[in-house]
């Protein structure tokens, strides 16, 4: 069954703003279909377009979390915050899965606060990377959601 993406969910799964994935779209860099006047983006055109993109995602993951540490953090607030980062080795499929149950936290949870999320698959490492940013329980949460797909 091919699954499929609004930009608003794939801009979220990136951590970039919906008029920076339809400009991808524009430019035919990401592979989009419109259904229904909204383009909607397949599993494996999204797997592609992060393919390609992993190693600047992966600059940018680094820079974030060097300026959490160095205490310039200004997208996470409140008393207590958080920062984590999550590696899984699992295939392509299921690191999908896990960044699916992240999303779903992160689009359902009410009490998150300023909380950030980013993703991407290294295909060489064989190994998801999520980045978690916000405060301690909802990270917790997080943490807890994925610790479930080791016990499976």
């Amino acid at each position: 069954m091919n699954e499929f993406f609004t930009v608003d969910q794939f801009a979220q799964v990136l951590d970039m703003h919906p008029r920076t994935v339809r400009r991808y779209i524009r430019e035919g860099q990401l592979r989009a279909t419109k259904v229904g006047g909204e383009w909607r983006i397949r599993q494996e055109d999204a797997d592609i377009f992060m393919g390609g993109n992993s190693k600047r995602l992966h600059d940018n993951a680094i820079e974030d979390v060097q300026s959490f540490i160095d205490g310039f953090n200004e997208q996470v607030t409140g008393k207590f915050q958080v920062c984590t980062v999550i590696d899984c080795y699992v295939d392509n499929d299921e690191a999908f899965e896990i960044s699916k149950a992240v999303m779903k936290h992160m689009n359902e949870d009410q009490d998150h606060g300023h909380a950030k999320s980013q993703y991407f698959y290294d295909k060489d490492a064989k190994k998801g990377r999520y980045i978690l940013w916000g405060n301690p329980t909802f990270i917790g949460r997080i943490l807890s959601s994925v610790g479930e797909f080791s016990n499976q």
